[in-house]
C-alpha cells in the first residue's frame, strides 16, 4: 500500500452478510494508525448495492487493534461510531476487517454513548457466525470502547480536526 494521499479500498466483512467496501483516501499514518478520508462522493459497495457518501467521513485504522473507528460528519447527527472487528490487516491496495457486530456510538450533539446492534450479535453469536472467543473480544471492546467515548479521549478531537482538514 502506498502512500498519504493515494486511494485505497476498505473492505468491512458482515458474516454472512458478504463484503462492504469503501474508496477511501490515505490522508496520514502516525503513532495512532492508518488515516482514511471519505469525502461526500465517495463510492462504497455492498453485496446487493452500490453508492456514494451522502456524508464525508475519516476512518482510523491500526493492525493488531480489534476496532476501526469512524468519524462521521452527518449534519443531522455527527457522530463517532467504532466498528468493533477482528483487527484489520493489510491487504492488496487497502484495508480488511472482519465486522463483529457491536458499534459504540457518540452522538457529539448531547454527549450520549451506547452499544448498538446487540440484535446483530447477539444472533451471530447463535447462528454460529462468530466463536465464542470472537463474541467475548467483541463484548469487551465495546464496553472498554464505549467507556472511552465517554470520556472524552484527546484521539477524538484529533478524528474530528482530520475530518474537517484532512491533509
Amino acid at each position: 500500500m502506498g502512500g498519504s494521499g493515494e486511494i485505497v479500498r476498505l473492505q468491512k466483512i458482515k458474516r454472512p452478510g458478504g463484503v462492504f467496501w469503501f474508496d477511501l483516501r490515505q490522508v496520514g499514518q502516525d503513532d495512532d494508525g492508518t488515516w482514511l478520508h471519505g469525502p461526500v462522493g465517495s463510492p462504497w459497495g455492498a453485496p446487493h448495492e452500490c453508492g456514494v457518501l451522502a456524508v464525508p467521513v475519516v476512518v482510523l485504522l491500526s493492525a493488531g487493534r480489534p476496532w476501526a473507528t469512524w468519524w462521521v460528519g452527518d449534519p443531522a447527527d455527527e457522530r463517532i461510531e467504532i466498528d468493533v472487528c477482528l483487527p484489520p490487516e493489510v491487504v492488496g491496495t487497502g484495508w480488511r476487517y472482519v465486522d463483529l457486530e457491536l458499534d459504540p456510538v457518540r452522538h457529539e450533539r448531547d454527549g450520549r454513548v451506547e452499544i448498538e446492534d446487540w440484535d446483530e450479535y447477539d444472533e451471530a453469536c447463535r447462528d454460529g457466525w462468530m466463536t465464542a472467543d470472537e463474541a467475548d473480544l467483541a463484548r469487551t471492546t465495546a464496553e472498554r470502547c464505549a467507556e472511552d467515548l465517554r470520556r472524552g479521549q484527546p484521539l477524538l478531537s484529533r478524528g474530528w480536526q482530520r475530518l474537517r482538514r484532512p491533509d
